[in-house]
């Protein structure tokens, strides 16, 4: 057993149990992965996150989405030929049930070993709350699709429920029976919240009422919900109800009445983000709840063959001004770990296993998270570079799938690659790519800079007065028109950083 997995995260600070989460990570994985905690952590975040108990006794809350079917592992198998490998990233896995779509995923969790430990799943969980909780993230709201997941003590709800406990008990589960898959089994949405209600780690307001969500809750009337809330609360168990819609504004006046707060999914664009600024003073002013607002990185899913136009980062970070800026009281991250979905903030990879090319959202997490609930814009104290960009162009070709993707909601497609700077002064942004150079000069704090995608491995640097602070390589290869050498497509955006100190890689 890792000795790591019993030391309590407030000895060491949230930056100080992010290095033994890495270290968790790397033992008995990949030598990608075996190298992890000897990267300069500098070289992810351009500042020092506060200490752990400066994040938990704040007011406001970030938490994120939990989706339990994408685990670290499946199996409990070497990462290279694990199920994600074998199975999920390979266009022909499953008995070719995705060869039409060119595969079920684009994306993974980051590499672990085969462990010799019995309960290998829990010490995984274990090592994503202190993933989570080193990037600010304090509770996870936890979709749950089966009454099965409150009955089996071994469940992935009652192994989070351990998990949270065990890592530290300020972190907090939010359960949040899933309405699209539950629909209106009364019976299962009781037994998950009753489960819920008989775990210390399940989060509780001041008065004692324990907080529940549910996806998509417009599917079943007020009344419907109103009546197991009677139920519970004749078996002592009151809740506060924080429901999470598709579209919340249009269900705010029905359900004000039964609700402590109000959430909505989101979407992932930029101008969707955008407009959510509206949203916090709408819950406050007009109903008096509060408001758990969306912060969604990306929206692909190979497995409907749709995507949203989140315009590299752009739609991430309005997703985040707009809670800072707008009085949010919540955040809820749309996902921690919906890798169907592309949704993921926790770090990702491709088959390669590489661990410095899907870290971007998970570390610009840190930041805003840090911002959000400490008020005020932490103090940039080192330069770091942030790449978002895919690996095609939207219109690539894609001869070894049937079917084409689609570009759905309010944002036209891009075809950008983007450097996002976090910097100490004012410098030079430089991107190479096909053999052009652009530049741009950014100020001192948070810029974004784009350029057309081209064939290539782009370079990124940062100069000052004429002399080159540092540069590095994205890791990702980028393809033409042709399409990707698999025949596929891939509209991942891919991600990482750089500073002085080398690439980030976890």
């Amino acid at each position: 057993m890792l000795v790591s997995r019993l030391i309590p995260l407030r000895r060491f600070g949230a930056g100080g149990f992010f290095r033994l989460a890495l270290a968790a990570l790397a033992l008995g994985g990949s030598s990608q992965a075996a190298a992890a905690d000897t990267k300069d952590p500098g070289a992810c975040l351009p500042f020092s996150m506060p200490d752990s108990a400066t994040l938990f006794k704040a007011q406001k809350k970030v938490f994120a989405h939990y989706f339990y079917p994408f685990p670290l592992s499946i199996g409990n198998k070497p990462a290279d030929g694990d199920y994600y490998n074998a199975q999920y990233l390979n266009p022909q896995g499953e008995n070719g049930k995705h060869a039409a779509l060119g595969g079920y995923l684009r994306q993974r969790p980051l590499p672990v070993g085969a462990s010799s430990s019995a309960d290998w799943q829990l010490r995984n969980v274990e090592t994503e709350v202190r993933m989570a909780i080193a990037r600010g993230i304090v509770g996870f709201t936890i979709d749950v699709m089966s009454g099965k997941e409150a009955a089996d003590s071994n469940s992935h709800l009652n192994m989070l429920f351990k998990a949270a406990k065990a890592v530290d008990p300020r972190f907090k589960i939010v359960v949040m029976p899933d309405i699209s898959a539950l629909k209106a089994d009364a019976s299962a949405v009781s037994q998950i919240i009753a489960a819920a209600a008989a775990s210390e780690a399940a989060y509780r307001l001041d008065d004692g009422r324990l907080v529940v969500s549910a996806f998509n809750a417009g599917l079943n009337p007020p009344a419907w919900w109103q009546s197991i809330f009677d139920q519970l609360s004749s078996r002592g168990i009151k809740v506060a109800f924080v429901p999470t819609f598709l579209g919340w504004s249009g269900q705010a006046a029905s359900f004000a009445a039964i609700s402590h707060g109000f959430s909505d999914w989101g979407t992932a664009t930029a101008a969707s983000s955008d407009n959510m600024k509206r949203d916090p003073s709408l819950a406050h002013d007009s109903y008096g709840k509060l408001y758990m607002m969306p912060v969604d990185p990306q929206q692909y899913r190979p497995k409907d063959s749709i995507y949203w136009e989140s315009g590299n980062s752009s739609a991430f970070r309005s997703a985040w001004m707009s809670a800072i800026n707008a009085g949010a009281d919540w955040v809820q991250l749309v996902t921690w770990s919906d890798f169907s979905e592309s949704s993921e903030v926790e770090p990702y990879t491709d088959a390669t296993l590489r661990t410095d090319i899907g870290t971007g959202f998970y570390d610009l997490t840190g930041y805003y998270a840090a911002w959000f609930l400490g008020g005020a814009q932490p103090p940039i104290t080192h330069d770091v570079l942030y790449y978002f960009y895919r690996r095609e162009p939207t219109n690539a070709a894609s001869p070894a799938q049937s079917v084409a993707n689609k570009l759905t909601g309010n944002a036209a497609a891009e075809n950008n690659i983007e450097l996002v700077s976090f910097l100490t002064a004012p410098g030079t942004l430089k991107i190479t790519i096909g053999g052009r150079s652009f530049t741009q000069d950014a100020a001192a704090g948070i810029s974004s800079f784009k350029v057309p995608t081209a064939p290539g491995n782009p370079q990124f640097s940062l100069s000052r007065n004429g002399a080159e602070i540092f540069s590095f390589q994205g890791p990702v290869q980028i393809f033409g028109t042709a399409g990707l050498p698999s025949g596929v497509i891939d509209m991942t955006y891919w991600s990482g950083s750089g500073s002085k100190s080398g690439v980030c890689a976890l």
